[in-house]
């Protein structure tokens, strides 16, 4: 009985201040331990603990209480994320590690943080922690002296960056920077300040030696009781795109293409011509090339009453420089002939153009109407489903490449939620050969994320997506 009271009373003590019963990653050690004023904390995503350690080291230097350092509180800190979303995310972070030191009338909402107008925890020492967000604009970071600033993930721009060491000179504070390198623009020039020393630059892999806290002679675990040992890293490697590997595991400057993007992909598993039984979408995606005049167009299924979507490619049609929008037209109503469905059959049809910029490109506007005539409607605005576009969108622009690409990754990796039929010959040769580079293979695969599009976002998303046909 006594070893359960006092296991429940570390517990305790651990869930109200957890950095004093807590752990250290070799990667946060080095971070917490240097004495740079200006640090970087360069890994992967969620493994590392990099937003972790940097809070922590804002808690520290709240409240004059840092184990490495012997520095009495500051007066003022800034913790700036990228916008307001990801900012009530660190806010919570912060909260939980840091609420046992904050004044005691503290209010926090887990929606709204420490407030939606000028978030600002307030700790007993009297120091005061900021949360700011870049997309207010530089100029309106140029309004204070403060000792401590710590930017989780890259700054937007030189400028900032430059404008927040303004508001530590006075004091001559420190500048902490916690980050995965993707998402953010160009890094050339934090390359810079790291290669040539102005910064120190805290690169840490995503190894099972990274993943061993220090003074232990084991890896930490997952919540579920996992450990992060070798075989876990193998496991997080082969469920992420090998190209972005380099960045988004490795902490790595930039992403790096080594042969083909869908090294998953596999003939004799992911080939048939046999349906799957299911309840499927039927979807259109159409690419107007990277080539004048070339458009690709891919008829897809998808059955998103599972767990994981799955998805059968049907069909496809590869135009070339010297076809019409009118053929293009023609030979999509036949694609869909061949499989015995009509136009009004697809449950969403979406291309990557609405209007033609330039005499020889084609266009949304020009397949819809050439498919109108050709189904003797009186105009386009009766043709439905209507072809839309993939060129606008909140969160579809910046990333969304990325993100569908990940997206058919992951339906290829797991079993029985991605195949294609032999007639889609042109997209098995694209997933088999692209590399990232922008050529008639990027086409094929460009027109395939273009048939997932509405999944791929909803998806990610957790909306539900109501199919229409059903195959037993």
């Amino acid at each position: 009985m006594r070893g359960i009271k006092a296991a429940r009373i570390l517990s305790a003590r651990a869930e109200a201040d957890p950095l004093r019963h807590g752990f250290w990653l070799p990667g946060q050690h080095r971070f917490l331990t240097s004495n740079s004023k200006r640090r970087l904390y360069r890994t992967g995503n969620q493994h590392s603990g990099k937003t972790y350690a940097g809070c922590a080291e804002m808690r520290f230097r709240a409240d004059g209480t840092h184990p490495f350092h012997s520095k009495a509180p500051i007066k003022e800190g800034w913790i700036i994320c990228a916008s307001w979303s990801q900012s009530v995310a660190i806010q919570q972070k912060y909260y939980d590690i840091a609420k046992g030191s904050l004044v005691e009338d503290t209010v926090f909402n887990p929606k709204t943080g420490f407030g939606q107008h000028n978030p600002t925890a307030i700790h007993k020492s009297g120091a005061l922690v900021r949360f700011k967000t870049v997309n207010q604009g530089a100029l309106n970071l140029a309004s204070a002296t403060i000792d401590v600033a710590m930017f989780d993930e890259p700054p937007t721009s030189p400028r900032v960056y430059e404008e927040v060491k303004k508001r530590l000179l006075k004091r001559n504070g420190d500048l902490l920077l916690t980050m995965t390198p993707v998402n953010a623009g160009p890094m050339d020039w934090l390359k810079e300040l790291a290669d040539s020393g102005q910064i120190e630059d805290i690169h840490v892999r995503l190894a099972a030696e990274n993943m061993i806290p220090v003074g232990w002679s084991t890896p930490m675990l997952l919540d579920d009781g996992t450990p992060c040992d070798e075989s876990w890293i193998e496991a997080v490697r082969a469920d992420t795109m090998p190209h972005e590997a380099p960045v988004v595991l490795d902490g790595e400057w930039e992403m790096r293409a080594t042969g083909r993007i869908f090294q998953g992909f596999n003939e004799l598993h992911h080939v048939t011509s046999a349906i799957p039984a299911g309840r499927w979408d039927l979807c259109l995606g159409i690419d107007y090339g990277s080539k004048v005049g070339k458009q690709v167009a891919v008829l897809a299924m998808v059955d998103a009453s599972g767990d994981y979507p799955r998805v059968h490619v049907l069909d496809e049609t590869i135009g070339d420089e010297m076809t019409s929008s009118a053929d293009d037209a023609r030979a999509i109503l036949e694609m869909l002939r061949r499989n015995n469905y009509g136009w009004h059959s697809l449950d969403q049809a979406w291309g990557d153009r609405v209007y033609m910029r330039g005499a020889e490109k084609k266009s949304n506007r020009d397949t819809m109407t050439d498919l109108a005539r050709m189904l003797g409607l009186k105009g386009d605005a009766y043709l439905y489903p209507r072809l839309r576009t993939v060129k606008r969108g909140e969160g579809r622009g910046q990333g969304s490449k990325g993100a569908g690409v990940r997206w058919l990754h992951q339906a290829m990796v797991r079993r029985g939620c991605f195949t294609i039929d032999p007639k889609a010959q042109g997209v098995i040769e694209a997933i088999q050969r692209w590399d990232w580079s922008d050529d008639e293979m990027k086409d094929r695969i460009d027109a395939l994320r273009y048939a997932l599009w509405d999944h791929t976002f909803r998806m990610r998303a957790g909306l539900a997506v109501v199919p229409r046909l059903s195959i037993r």
